[in-house]
């Protein structure tokens, strides 16, 4: 089980850094959005 959170917010984590550096807002705050909620259902969920 923690194996899991922790890979999960991981690959949040990787996303974010593939992601905040874009020009397009789009992709930037998608990215992080995404990882939020990822790093929260692998915590709370």
């Amino acid at each position: 089980m923690i194996n899991d959170n922790l890979s999960e917010i991981l690959l949040a984590a990787i996303l974010v850094s593939s992601t905040y550096d874009k020009d397009q807002a789009v992709i930037k705050w998608g990215g992080l959005v995404i990882a939020v909620a990822a790093v929260a259902s692998a915590l709370f969920g």
